[in-house]
């Protein structure tokens, strides 16, 4: 496993390239924003991904950019979720629905935010209630060629 702090790798799975970026926690990071500033600019045919711990790293993509995929996690769902409200506690500027999991697109890129399976720290209450953990397999597609998973 490699750890990917503010840097890319390209990855070849049959005859497709695939561009791997992992940003760092903080969102105004200038290196990190540097990063997906490169992986959002046009050209190339390339599968494009950027993995960041924070979904907010999706409210800094340029308009019109070319990042095909953001995962993150962070929000660990909201932990305590209220039927008819949703999440309590995201601490992300993401709107609340996509900060508790899910596939989504946000500023013109597919989101997937990770509910994952710990809990936070801090002043957050050290329980889950009402949003189960989840370890999460994504098949990623195109013109009906399978790019990664089983």
């Amino acid at each position: 496993m490699r750890l990917l702090q503010n840097e890319s790798v390209e990855l070849v799975h049959e005859d497709r390239r695939i561009t791997l970026a992992g940003v760092v926690r903080d969102p105004k990071d200038p290196a990190g924003n540097a990063l997906v500033e490169r992986l959002a600019a046009p050209g190339g045919d390339d599968l494009r991904v950027l993995l960041a711990h924070k979904p907010d790293w999706a409210l800094r993509l340029p308009e019109g950019g070319r990042i095909d995929l953001v995962v993150a996690g962070h929000t660990h769902g909201g932990q305590v979720r209220l039927p008819f409200v949703g999440p309590l506690i995201t601490l992300t500027r993401v709107p609340r629905e996509m900060a508790g999991g899910g596939l989504f697109t946000l500023c013109g890129s597919p989101l997937y935010v990770s509910r994952g399976v710990g809990c936070e720290r801090g002043d957050a209450p050290r329980v889950r209630f009402n949003c189960p953990p989840e370890v999460t397999l994504l098949t990623l597609r195109t013109a009906g060629a399978v790019l990664a998973g089983p």
